[in-house]
């Protein structure tokens, strides 16, 4: 299901009354279906696993103890990532800057070549920390949308209804991180 669906299908529907009648399997089903999307907005925005695994948690007792008052008036991903983007904004405020993962946009240590040459896996582990402290320089409302962007996939449509702002807002904060990124990283452009 994606996000710009506002209407669940018949089966998700049963599934979403089930659940608010507190119906646990239910609930398990809805928990399984979005946990691994609702993981990755969390460990993009928040940088580790085991923040993530906390924040998801936390998250799903959120969605299990709102879900009664859930009305259908948007879709069930739109307003289950608009409870995790918030309590990632919780979660992040007074702290510093955590780092966000960056395999999910340059893809992970085992789709590397590995019989690469131990320099190039070292240039390789460079540049990824390099972009990695670039986009950990953005403002939490530009990482938040580069992470749907390009972790979740998601349109600017369906980015718009996450967030509660316009799609010229989305294409706004896109372009100025991406901009953003490019002045950083311009300066080390050789050695990425």
């Amino acid at each position: 299901m994606t996000v710009r669906e506002s209407q669940p299908d018949f089966e998700e529907r049963a599934t979403i009354l089930a659940a608010q009648q507190g119906d646990r399997d239910a609930f398990k089903e809805l928990y399984e279906r979005y946990r691994d999307r609702v993981y990755n907005i969390i460990f993009y925005s928040m940088g580790d696993e085991l923040t993530a695994e906390d924040v998801l948690q936390i998250v799903f007792v959120k969605i299990y103890r709102g879900l009664p008052s859930f009305r259908f008036e948007a879709s069930l991903a739109t307003w289950i990532y608009r409870i995790a983007l918030n309590e990632c904004l919780n979660q992040q405020r007074g702290r510093q800057a955590q780092h966000i993962p960056f395999e999910a946009l340059l893809g992970s240590d085992e789709e590397f070549d590995p019989g690469a040459a131990a320099d190039l896996q070292h240039a390789e582990s460079e540049r990824r920390e390099i972009v990695h402290r670039a986009v950990m320089d953005l403002s939490p409302k530009l990482r938040a949308v580069v992470a749907l962007k390009y972790v979740e996939g998601l349109s600017y449509e369906e980015i718009a209804s996450v967030l509660e702002c316009s799609p010229g807002t989305v294409a706004s904060r896109l372009n100025r991180a991406l901009g953003e990124l490019e002045a950083r990283l311009r300066p080390l452009r050789r050695l990425l």
